[in-house]
């Protein structure tokens, strides 16, 4: 009669070789699960094949198709590596200048059994965001969404982004601050008048600029075009030559994130004088105390 002389176990295309026991009369295999997670095979499992050989060379082979051992031969394996989630913009503290925006995100599996997309859960300000998200495939296995956020309200705002993979492995949550600030800068134009009428043509443009929210700052003040200095609290003066007849002053002023705020004013040089013609006099001898009676006329030029 043969004797058995190897046993082993083929696992993902891996031998793992048996062991005999005189004492129980059992061979055992021992061995290493694959390194990757299951969930891509069939029905989510590695399957095995136990196979023995004799002397005489005969092989018996029993595989996970057994109906009464089978189920001891399908293995899941889970990955232990966590997908990861990434927030791409906005990036953390940016400062951003309108209330509408695009939350651009990614997620990646890292260990071989795939994301789970039941599981994402995005928030937006503490709130849970389920529809406007369409993932879509991405370069390197990624997944990536753009979701775009109304309505956001001046200040600080918040997302937060997580997911799990198929065997349950939660990523680390992405979170990302940013700050929104729509208000443009405040311009207060005190010096000249509107429409103001002068024969000096000369005129000081002055007043006072400042950022619209302390999440961001005053950049520049121009006075058409040229850009003035700033004092202390955002006073400017400027003293700028006329033109005889019309002109526009234009004030700007500029914040940090390119918002503007405009200020015009029309200033008229006249420096021609009067021209007064057609001087009659009723009579250039007189009594004493006697009243005088002139006409003429006056041209403003």
């Amino acid at each position: 009669m043969s004797t058995i002389k190897q046993a082993f176990v083929m696992l993902n295309g891996t031998k793992i070789l048996a062991t005999y026991s005189e004492e129980t009369k059992l061979w055992t295999a021992e061995g290493n699960a694959p390194a990757q997670s299951s969930w891509s095979q069939p029905n989510h499992v590695f399957t095995a094949a136990i196979h023995a050989l004799d002397d005489a060379g005969n092989e018996a082979i029993l595989d996970s198709s057994d109906e009464t051992y089978g189920d001891e031969l399908k293995f899941r394996v889970l990955e232990k590596t966590k997908p990861t989630a990434t927030i791409v913009s906005p990036t953390q503290d940016s400062v951003l200048g309108a209330s509408t925006q695009n939350i651009v995100m990614e997620l990646q599996d890292a260990g071989g059994s795939g994301l789970n997309m039941s599981s994402v859960v995005f928030k937006l300000n503490n709130q849970q965001i389920t529809e406007g998200l369409s993932w879509a495939d991405g370069e390197d296995g990624k997944k990536t969404c753009t979701y775009q956020a109304t309505g956001l309200s001046d200040g600080s705002n918040s997302v937060s982004l997580s997911v799990q993979d198929n065997d349950g492995n939660v990523s680390d949550p992405a979170t990302v601050t940013f700050v929104v600030s729509t208000a443009a800068p405040t311009l207060n134009v005190t010096s000249p008048a509107d429409n103001l009428l002068t024969n000096n043509n000369k005129v000081t443009v002055a007043g006072t600029a400042a950022a619209g929210s302390e999440a961001v700052t005053l950049a520049e003040v121009t006075i058409n075009g040229e850009k003035v200095s700033l004092e202390e609290g955002g006073a400017f003066s400027k003293e700028i030559t006329l033109n005889e007849g019309e002109n526009t002053i234009t004030v700007v002023a500029k914040d940090s994130l390119g918002k503007t705020t405009t200020v015009t004013r029309k200033v008229i040089l006249d420096t021609k004088a009067p021209v007064i013609t057609e001087v009659t006099a009723e009579a250039t001898t007189v009594d004493a105390g006697g009243r005088i009676r002139i006409t003429f006329k006056v041209t403003d030029q």
